[in-house]
C-alpha cells in the first residue's frame, strides 16, 4: 500500500496498481484503473472496466464488492463496521461487521458515504455528498442525507 499511496498514487501506472492490489490479497478485476491513494483496512473485490477515484476508502472489517463498469468519484468511504445500540452506560454495543454492494454499471459521486450493510443495485447514480444507508434500487439517482431516490432513470 505504501507504494501505491506515496509512488504510484495519481492517473497513471494502472497496471502495476492493480497487480500490487492484487498481490496483497484484494481482487482488481482487469482494466480497472486505480487512482489512489487508498485507505483499505477491510476486504474489497472490484470487477472489470471500472475507475476507482483518489481517497477511496475501505474502513471497518467487513466487505466491499463493486461490479463491473462502475465509476466512483474521489473521496468516497465504505463504512463496513457498526455497532449495535448499547444501554445507557454505553451506547456503541456489541459490533458487526457487514457487506457494501455496488452492482454493475453504477456511478458513485464524490464523498458519497455507504454505511452497513446496504446494496445499491445495478444501473444507479449516487449524488455527490450522499449518505446511504439503506438499499438503492435499479436504475434510479439517488442522493442526499440519509440518500432517497430522487429520479427514474431509463
Amino acid at each position: 500500500m505504501f507504494c501505491i499511496n506515496h509512488f504510484l498514487a495519481g492517473t497513471h501506472f494502472f497496471n502495476a496498481k492493480r497487480k500490487l492490489l492484487n498481490s496483497a490479497g484484494y481482487q482488481i478485476g482487469n482494466n480497472t484503473k486505480v487512482v489512489g491513494p487508498l485507505f483499505l483496512t477491510g476486504e474489497l473485490r472490484v470487477g472489470e472496466d471500472c475507475w476507482i477515484g483518489r481517497d477511496f476508502t475501505v474502513d471497518g472489517n467487513g466487505a466491499v464488492e463493486i461490479g463491473n463498469r462502475c465509476d466512483i468519484a474521489p473521496s468516497v468511504c465504505f463504512f463496513t463496521g457498526t455497532h449495535a445500540i448499547g444501554d445507557h452506560s454505553r451506547r456503541a454495543g456489541t459490533g458487526s461487521n457487514g457487506r457494501i454492494i455496488i452492482q454493475d454499471g453504477c456511478w458513485i459521486g464524490g464523498r458519497a458515504s455507504f454505511m452497513n450493510p446496504v446494496t445499491v443495485h445495478a444501473g444507479s447514480v449516487i449524488a455527490a455528498c450522499a449518505c446511504v444507508c439503506s438499499d438503492i434500487p435499479a436504475d434510479v439517482l439517488a442522493g442526499g442525507v440519509p440518500a432517497r431516490v430522487i429520479k427514474q432513470l431509463h
